[in-house]
């Protein structure tokens, strides 16, 4: 904001939001901008921030909460500032795209806001702006990363070359680089190839070449961080292994070749776990503090939150979800 000040250019700092944003935050967020008729939103940090700024230009140009925009197709009446991204974390890539996800901390429900309104209309990507993050939130945005080129990548129905080999190398450069950062946080070269693939893999540009695929995975970790507000990275790296292991009852062509392309293993599915193992990320629900009990309400968000996972391979009623909760308990 001083910058922005001595630069002749009137700011104004909203510093309220959280991992998880919620929806009420974003309101509070979204009833500044309208107050103070702000021409041109701002998002300076990781995924949490980046999104919350997409849901404040949107309902910043209506009347109503961001939530109603969330569970409708309705638009606001008036026109949605610009937004700028500079992200500070390598992981969510949503400074490209025109997604955001939104918490209800009332009903629990993490939702997916997408509109093209949101598509942010620049980004300033300096990988030395992650220099300072910690080990931590680092390998939780690699995993985050990986798990954007992944998910598609096994869930494809109808797999290209092109998209295999952009995905490909999108998860390569995490299993290569990811590592390096333990030993120099300040390593440019991997800060780099991991600002790199997170700008990439959640892009249009990772779906071009004709293939298709889908993010369930993420759809069903979305109502572990929206019931525990756990790290979206950790509720990933959870849960990664067991649906890996659940898909491949269908998709054992896709976890072979991913084995093969990416680890020279013949086992994809030991060869990423392996790999989670190798970074401290091989995590678990019981010790991201979910309890057993609340494994039923877990599988009823994720339905409810995340409708998209009725493209998931394999099936996921109630009782497929349970289960595979279970395996990642």
């Amino acid at each position: 904001a001083d910058m922005l000040e001595c630069a002749g250019v009137q700011a104004f700092l909203f510093d309220k939001v959280e991992t998880n944003p919620r929806a009420s935050t974003v309101d509070e967020g979204a009833a500044l901008v309208r107050n103070e008729h702000i021409d041109l939103v701002i998002a300076l940090g990781g995924g949490s921030v980046m999104d919350a700024a997409k849901g404040i230009a949107l309902a910043a140009a209506g009347n109503q909460s961001v939530w109603h925009y969330l569970t409708s197709r309705d638009n606001p009446t008036g026109k949605v500032p610009p937004l700028l991204m500079v992200p500070t974390v390598a992981a969510s890539g949503s400074e490209v795209n025109s997604g955001a996800v939104i918490t209800n901390w009332d009903s629990h429900q993490k939702r997916v806001l997408s509109r093209s309104s949101i598509q942010p209309k620049a980004a300033i990507i300096d990988p030395e702006l992650t220099f300072t993050l910690p080990l931590k939130p680092t390998l939780q945005g690699g995993v985050d990363i990986f798990c954007h080129a992944l998910e598609p990548y096994i869930t494809a129905s109808n797999p290209e070359d092109l998209n295999d080999g952009w995905r490909e190398a999108m998860m390569r450069n995490v299993v290569k680089y990811l590592p390096l950062l333990r030993d120099n946080l300040q390593n440019l070269e991997a800060r780099r190839a991991l600002a790199w693939s997170s700008t990439m893999a959640c892009s249009a540009f990772s779906s071009l070449g004709g293939g298709d695929g889908s993010m369930t995975l993420h759809g069903i970790e979305h109502p572990v961080s929206g019931l525990y507000d756990i790290a979206h990275g950790d509720g990933l790296a959870a849960i990664l292994p067991a649906w890996l292991a659940d898909v491949s009852r269908v998709k054992a062509d896709r976890v072979k070749l991913l084995g093969e392309r990416l680890f020279s293993s013949s086992d994809g599915q030991k060869a990423v776990e392996d790999w989670l193992k190798s970074i401290g990320m091989r995590l678990r629900l019981e010790g991201l503090g979910v309890a057993k009990d609340k494994i039923p309400e877990l599988a009823r968000l994720a339905a409810v939150s995340s409708p998209w996972i009725v493209n998931n391979p394999t099936p996921v009623e109630q009782d497929d979800l349970e289960r595979l909760y279970r395996m990642a308990w």
